[in-house]
């Protein structure tokens, strides 16, 4: 997992408005097999957790691999940033 300029720079913002928490990405059953979700939460006990540019990052393990070759980004849609995984694909049915 990678995380570019943007990505760092707006994650940085958010958790700094979000005492004790981290960026966190959990799997949520699905139709198809587990889809990923993300949430400003601190990490559950369950959670792997990586440092990424200084950055601290809680993974459920269920969703891990989803994440190996995965930029955070961030940009902006309809006049509101948000963040953008490049290289993510979700699985489809």
């Amino acid at each position: 997992m990678k995380i570019s300029p943007e990505g760092k720079q707006f994650v940085e913002q958010v958790l700094a408005q979000a005492e004790g928490a981290t960026l966190r990405f959990y799997g949520v059953a699905g139709c198809c097999g587990m889809n990923l979700s993300a949430e400003i939460a601190p990490a559950l006990e369950a959670d792997t957790v990586e440092t990424v540019e200084g950055i601290e990052i809680a993974i459920d393990p269920q969703i891990a691999q989803q994440l190996t070759d995965v930029t955070i980004h961030a940009e902006e849609e309809n006049g509101q940033l948000g963040l953008v995984l490049l290289g993510y694909e979700q699985s489809s049915c």
